[in-house]
């Protein structure tokens, strides 16, 4: 029977409560555009969970009035009746890499990560009653593959155990060395026992995708999912010269074996496989949905299409979703979409993906906004796709309503998909490279009949 889809938006925080407005000056035209975003910064899909019997937590950092570093570390229960709850955490600075797992109790467990010019840390947060957050230190890096915490993501395996996944790079993005930070990488997998002690691996030492803001304000490069065994499956996003390509590894014939999930055409400039997002179908097989970047030999954007990607025997097969906006675009066209895919299959092995349009536009060099909420369900071998929230077209880099990350929440009890998005509201001002921003959380229900 055909599906219809309802959609309800939910408004989760109200602009009054995220009063977190600083306009930020460039004094130094060498030094980069320091962009304090907040809310989330993990850049991944942990930062909204959901439990099999419909509970959705989102793990998101407020700062306080006038503060650029300051505020709470809060935590957002939403009831499958609707009923909404924000704790307060922590308080303390820079809490804005977070990241969110449910135990096997639905018990929330927020993972927080700090950076700074002598240490690197995570912050294990958890419930020690029903009232109480308590907190302990999993990690000192002390420098160990660089000297900030880029981004992160989470899982729960299936013995009850977490798994994080992070991207360390050698410098923060927004400091002197913004236009080099990405060169000397380092991936780690980080995991308890059942004694509670935790350990770390390194997975790879290699080049991420450029740290460049002014190009585009959100990308991930990373995702991880853990299987049925136990094993971990990561893609991860790896700088080749000017191109870039999509690798995936896995643990799961005992050690760390990598391979190349969406590689660029050769000779040319292209990415291959930005904003990935990884899941595990039934069977544990893995699929990606990312996006391929077509450009040309200056590096300009040509075009963006989003691709299903799935792997079988020891190669992968692409399969293109969406390669036109419908609705959100630039000066250079139509042929843009597919950023901040979110990928889920759900009980019965049927792929999902959430995305946002592209619009790429050139001002003495190429830029992206993305904007407005897709979706897309594969029915008999056919990707249905539809347009779930709107936005208004950008006037400028600085100047547009566009997506900061997107979670795709699905349940295996509930009869509802959950979308829960968090956008960015910018306004040029008179001096260059100069912003303000607000941002929004709101979560859209699609309701199945």
């Amino acid at each position: 029977m055909k599906k219809t889809y309802i959609l309800t938006i939910l408004t989760m925080l109200c602009l009054t409560a995220l009063k977190a407005e600083i306009n930020f000056t460039q004094h130094d035209l060498t030094s980069p555009v320091t962009i304090f975003y907040g809310l989330n910064e993990s850049h991944s899909k942990s930062w909204a969970q959901i439990t099999n019997d419909g509970l959705i937590g989102i793990s998101y950092f407020k700062r306080s009035a006038g503060e650029r570093y300051t505020g709470d570390l809060i935590y957002k229960s939403i009831q499958p009746d609707g009923t909404e709850k924000d704790e307060i955490v922590s308080t303390g600075n820079s809490l804005e890499v977070s990241v969110l797992v449910f135990d096997s109790q639905s018990k929330p467990h927020i993972f927080v990560a700090s950076s700074d010019e002598v240490d690197q840390t995570i912050v294990h947060f958890f419930k020690s009653s029903d009232i109480a957050w308590s907190s302990e230190n999993i990690v000192h890096f002390n420098n160990e593959g660089g000297k900030y915490i880029y981004e992160m993501s989470a899982e729960r395996g299936p013995d009850n155990l977490f798994h994080l996944l992070v991207l360390k790079t050698r410098s923060n993005p927004d400091s002197e060395d913004y236009y080099y930070a990405y060169k000397n990488a380092h991936l780690y997998h980080l995991n308890n026992d059942q004694n509670g002690n935790w350990q770390k691996e390194l997975i790879y030492n290699y080049d991420t995708v450029w740290t460049l803001d002014e190009y585009s304000k959100a990308l991930n490069r990373q995702d991880m999912k853990v299987d049925k065994n136990g094993k971990i499956h990561v893609v991860f996003n790896k700088q080749i010269n000017s191109s870039s390509r999509l690798e995936y590894a896995t643990n799961k014939n005992g050690c760390w074996e990598i391979e190349t999930a969406v590689n660029f055409s050769a000779g040319t400039r292209d990415d291959g496989g930005w904003f990935p997002s990884l899941a595990l179908d039934n069977e544990d097989q893995p699929y990606v949905s990312c996006v391929y970047v077509g450009r040309c030999s200056s590096g300009s954007a040509t075009y963006a299409k989003l691709l299903f990607v799935s792997r079988d025997e020891n190669s992968w097969t692409q399969e293109i979703i969406a390669a036109n906006d419908d609705g959100y675009y630039g000066s250079d066209g139509r042929n843009y979409t597919g950023a901040l895919s979110h990928l889920v299959f759900d009980k019965n092995n049927q792929p999902h993906i959430v995305f946002s349009d592209i619009a790429s536009s050139h001002s003495a060099m190429n830029y992206w906004n993305l904007g407005n909420i897709r979706y897309a369900v594969k029915e008999n071998d056919n990707w249905m796709i539809s347009t779930i929230y709107e936005q208004p077209l950008p006037n400028g880099f600085f100047n547009a309503v566009e997506m900061y990350g997107m979670c795709l929440l699905i349940s295996d009890n509930v009869d509802k998909i959950r979308v829960s998005d968090s956008s960015l509201l910018l306004t040029a001002a008179l001096i260059i490279l100069s912003l303000w921003f607000k941002k929004i959380l709101r979560t859209a229900v699609l309701q199945k009949s």
